[in-house]
């Protein structure tokens, strides 16, 4: 069981890592230069944010389990819907509340280009909750 959910995670982190750079580098640099260019670094810290994705992605690893367990057994889902539901909650508190409405309310940036990366962190959280979930593999899996 932990073997997979530590290369669930693994390919969860590879995925939402680069999904990061397509859609904020490729896709939309030129927009979030546009409006929120002033505070942008000339050159990301890579080494922190994957760093950074590293630690999102093992807690919700870690906690993956007890969500499971839960909306299995409470409300009849299976494993990928409550990935689904696990990534959507990490994706909205680990970025979207405080990397995206936060920092609207601290600094001088358009609410558009928070509410644009908010949304996108919390569907990127789906993608690795999805992921996490298709990995796993239930204790009661393994005695049957």
């Amino acid at each position: 069981m932990r073997s997979r959910l530590l290369i669930g995670g693994i390919i969860a982190w590879v995925v939402i890592f680069n999904l990061g750079y397509v859609f904020h580098d490729l896709l939309l640099h030129d927009w979030f230069q546009k409006h929120i260019g002033e505070i942008t670094r000339d050159s990301y810290i890579i080494p922190v944010i994957a760093l950074s994705f590293a630690i999102y992605i093992t807690l919700m690893s870690l906690v993956y389990p007890v969500f499971y367990s839960y909306f299995s057994e409470k409300k009849g889902l299976s494993k990928i819907k409550t990935g689904l539901i696990i990534g959507l909650f990490f994706g909205f508190l680990w970025d979207s509340l405080q990397g995206g409405l936060i920092e609207y309310a601290t600094y001088k940036v358009s609410l558009s280009s928070m509410l644009l990366d908010s949304f996108y962190h919390t569907l990127e959280g789906g993608v690795a909750g999805l992921i996490i979930g298709a990995f796993y593999k239930p204790q009661s899996d393994d005695k049957a």
